[in-house]
């Protein structure tokens, strides 16, 4: 088979180890991918309901359904590309031996596949980016680039309706003598259970941890399997992720120091200054619509439909003397329970 056809690609690809992102992998579901244009999802807002109160021989009362409808969003399109021209085939490439003999096409596949990898890490860190949206503000804000990626179209905003907003009060802030780090998060918990939700993972951006640990009348609540001779172990797990314990409740602790460039240019972190993610992993779905694309130029050119999450295009300019290779990502992200989770905000 032919390595440059868009079925080997794909062959190629499925085959590949998933690329993991923290965020991405704990909170959301793989639901697989659909083939309308757009993703059709229950949304839920919990409520704790009490059964009515009758008397005896009079029937029962009937209790609304609520909470609960049917909804749909559209999915958003990633599709980074590469160029090769003829003058990266000429000389020696990133990682080639220096006095190595590779053929021009040698180096080509050689260029393919490297490409092909850092598209899909790149489209993943896409899909994590997503996630923190969600995540943060419950909000997915989706939009298309134009103008060859130098400008940016907003095409629509998927507000879920996510209120579960925790402040601490001003003078208890986590790194102030006056805190009640596990009154506060007593309260935390309180926002999600009422949201019908679960508490198993607690994510807090640095200084959050730092105030945390720093902290000795909290430390007393933290569960003994992780305190060794008195201190907290903690352990980097990679990503800019540290594991710091469990606390009385069982709730597994993490730290995330991990960055992003943004699509204005500048580094900023995953998780802002001050504020933690409280819920349990894979609350969020991600579904994957169809990828749709010409593949010939030709009067046998047709439109071709993969129900795949990623899907690679090659195709060359013959006055350009130039091979673009393309990969193609249809994802969307939505909530199970939109109130879920809780985020707050602690210093």
């Amino acid at each position: 088979m032919d390595i440059y056809t868009t079925a080997a690609q794909l062959k190629a690809i499925e085959l590949l180890p998933r690329v993991y992102t923290w965020l991405f992998d704990t909170f959301c579901k793989d639901q697989g991918c659909v083939e309308d244009e757009k993703a059709i999802y229950d949304y839920m807002k919990g409520t704790q309901r009490m059964a009515p109160v009758v008397h005896p021989g009079t029937g029962g009362v009937v209790m609304p359904r609520d909470g609960y409808s049917t909804r749909q969003i559209g999915f958003c399109t990633i599709a980074p590309e590469r160029i090769i021209e003829n003058n990266d085939l000429l000389g020696r490439s990133f990682g080639e031996k220096v006095l190595g003999a590779m053929t021009p096409q040698e180096r080509e596949r050689k260029m393919l596949a490297r490409d092909l990898t850092e598209m899909r890490a790149a489209i993943q860190r896409r899909r994590e980016h997503m996630a923190r949206q969600v995540l943060l503000t419950g909000k997915l804000s989706l939009f298309k680039y134009t103008n060859e990626g130098r400008d940016k179209e907003p095409t629509v905003e998927a507000d879920y309706g996510f209120t579960n907003f925790y402040t601490v009060d001003s003078g208890k802030e986590w790194n102030t003598a006056g805190a009640d780090i596990n009154g506060d998060m007593q309260e935390i918990y309180d926002l999600v259970y009422d949201g019908l939700g679960q508490i198993s993972v607690m994510v807090m951006a640095p200084d959050v941890a730092n105030a945390l640990l720093n902290n000795s009348k909290y430390v007393k609540f933290f569960d003994g399997r992780n305190i060794d001779m008195g201190a907290i172990n903690t352990r980097y797990v990679g990503q800019g992720v540290r594991f710091i314990g469990w606390n009385a409740d069982g709730v597994e602790l993490y730290s995330l120091s991990g960055k992003y460039l943004d699509d204005d240019g500048t580094m900023k972190p995953l998780l802002p200054s001050g504020k933690l993610i409280a819920g349990s992993k894979g609350m969020l779905n991600v579904f994957h619509g169809p990828v749709t694309q010409v593949e010939k130029e030709d009067s046998s050119a047709q439109h071709i439909t993969y129900i795949k999450k990623e899907v690679p295009l090659r195709h060359g300019s013959i006055d350009a003397s130039c091979i673009m290779n393309r990969l193609t990502s249809c994802p969307t992200i939505v909530p199970a329970n939109v109130d879920g989770w809780a985020v707050a905000t602690v210093l």
